[in-house]
């Protein structure tokens, strides 16, 4: 249990009707009883006056009791219903630090959970990610995470490499009684495949489950006056872009982020491109269009309908993914299966096009079980450790022994069972105070 007492609002900061604000550790209940003068039966909302320690009356609410360790944090946990306002937050806040408790951290609540095994560094992750979740596929995978999708599978792996270090060890250590060779063969080495094999397949997914967490960029290219900006507009469903009929108008990359069947799209417009730039203010404008592209997951590349081919400089730019759009469909329609048609002016040309633009997003991003950038490198660390195995344990089995040990390490840093302190802190420190 935590030797410390912490509260902080668990509601979002501001004035409101209603804030929540949270108390924990194992002066929670003495602090209730001294603010409000009941102890409160265990997880009933119970009404209750709320006074200082001198007696200053502070507010009128609701208390309740979570008693540990059947709590979020695995401590005794207070909650208080009260009114949002700054001067009923600042007079509990004063209060609670007469009595002895401390403002939490970011993240404190959350770490406590995770000291106390209520929950493991995955699932801690999920939570991290489930707070900042803007779509409903970026909820999806926080939720599997937050349930514990990734641990179960990190715990079944590491129960079976432990099987197999088990044999293995006992071969070594009664070479009279076992055949090492055999335990190897036999024993150790089908598990480690299976364990390899299965780590693999999460690994293959963490390129798309990444760009679910962080979202997808598409970017919108062209030469001038090819409707990039009106697209623009009408994709975000908002007048961003200034529009207009000369040459050059947009100058610098106007972005805007939205939820795109699920997917956190952020769209780019960009200047028009084109060989011969009149000012140096065009040609900036040109050089930041061609970067936002190369950084772009997905790109338009636009160019208006009608009989002119696309001229070389773009099919030079083009790369594989690109997905071609003919714009101002409604002047000249020129129909092609290589290239989508689309007019403003055409809702249901531009639901074709969004249509495509789905397909190709579920194809580059798709929810899974280790989207951020330490899971990976904790099961990349674990599957370079059971792909050295077969060497290892043909020089020596103690060699082999090592190699296995060393994946479960890996497993065990993976879900928080080893956590260094610096990587405690960048995952704790992302939460906001109050979780």
């Amino acid at each position: 249990m935590s030797q410390s007492t912490i509260f902080a609002r668990a509601s979002g900061g501001g004035r409101a009707g209603v804030a929540v604000f949270r108390i924990s550790g194992p002066m929670a209940r003495h602090a209730l009883v001294q603010l409000t003068g009941k102890s409160c039966r265990p997880r009933y909302a119970e009404r209750v006056r709320v006074a200082a320690p001198d007696g200053a009356y502070i507010d009128d609410g609701l208390a309740l009791l979570f008693p540990g360790p059947a709590s979020f944090t695995g401590d005794d946990v207070v909650e208080l219903q009260l009114h949002g306002s700054y001067a009923v937050e600042q007079r509990l806040y004063a209060a609670l630090q007469d009595l002895g408790c401390h403002l939490a951290e970011p993240g404190a609540f959350t770490l406590r959970a995770f000291a106390n095994g209520k929950l493991d560094l995955t699932q801690a992750e999920g939570l991290a990610a489930l707070l900042e979740a803007e779509t409903a596929l970026q909820h999806r995978q926080a939720v599997d995470q937050l349930r514990g999708g990734l641990r179960q599978k990190a715990e079944a792996w590491r129960r079976e490499l432990t099987s197999a270090m088990a044999a293995l060890d006992a071969a070594v250590d009664f070479p009279d009684e076992e055949d090492v060779d055999e335990v190897i063969a036999e024993r150790a080495a089908p598990i480690v495949g299976d364990l390899s094999q299965s780590i693999s397949t999460i690994l293959a997914g963490t390129v798309k489950a990444r760009r679910i967490l962080d979202g997808v960029t598409l970017a919108l290219i062209g030469p001038p006056n090819a409707g990039k900006s009106s697209l623009f507009n009408r994709l975000v469903d908002e007048e961003r872009a200034i529009v207009s009929e000369t040459a050059g108008t947009t100058r610098d990359v106007v972005s805007a982020t939205i939820d795109f069947f699920g997917h956190r799209l952020t769209l780019k417009d960009t200047a028009g491109i084109r060989s011969e730039t009149p000012s140096a203010i065009e040609a900036e404008g040109i050089e930041r269009a061609r970067a936002a592209g190369e950084g772009a997951d997905l790109r338009l590349l636009c160019w208006p309908s009608g009989p002119l081919p696309m001229p070389t400089w773009m099919e030079d730019l083009a790369r594989e993914g690109d997905i071609e759009v003919r714009t101002q469909a409604d002047r000249i329609s020129m129909p092609s299966r290589a290239h989508v048609q689309v007019s403003i002016h055409d809702p249901s040309s531009v639901m074709s096009l969004q249509d495509v633009i789905r397909k190709r997003l579920d194809a580059l991003a798709s929810p899974g079980l280790a989207p951020t950038a330490r899971q990976q490198d904790e099961l990349q660390a674990a599957e370079r450790a059971l792909e050295d195995f077969s060497v290892a344990a043909e020089r020596a089995p103690e060699a082999g022994a090592e190699a296995l040990r060393l994946a479960a390490r890996a497993l065990e840093r993976l879900t928080g069972r080893i956590a260094p302190d610096d990587v405690l802190d960048d995952i704790f420190s992302s939460f906001c105070i109050g979780k």
